[in-house]
């Protein structure tokens, strides 16, 4: 038998939730805008592409952070389906991201 949950712990969650996606979301943007950039960039700012390498690594790891944290934004009863399409994108931002360091 499920109980309900507390709706003050439900908004806490959901706070905290908001709090986390902000945290992780903004490195990964700039991480794989530094990947991004420096793979379709002039090369003038990235000669070695030390960017484009780290740049992937680092959004792989804070994009698999962040797609387990997003869900939690959502009421519980949505969070699954949140868990599956925040999972689904990620693999697709991971492999665009992989293809992109792959094929420079």
């Amino acid at each position: 038998m499920r109980d309900t949950p507390n709706p003050a712990v439900a908004r806490a969650v959901r706070i905290a939730g908001i709090v986390l996606t902000a945290v992780i979301g903004i490195p990964f943007l700039l991480f794989a805008w530094m990947a991004l950039s420096s793979r379709f960039g002039s090369g003038a700012g990235d000669p070695h592409g030390y960017g484009l390498i780290f740049g992937t690594f680092l959004a792989l790891v804070a994009g698999i952070a962040l797609a387990f944290v997003v869900p939690l934004i959502f009421r519980s009863g949505l969070r699954a389906r949140a868990y599956s399409v925040s999972l689904i994108f990620y693999v697709v931002v991971a492999v665009a991201l992989i293809a992109a360091l792959l094929t420079a």
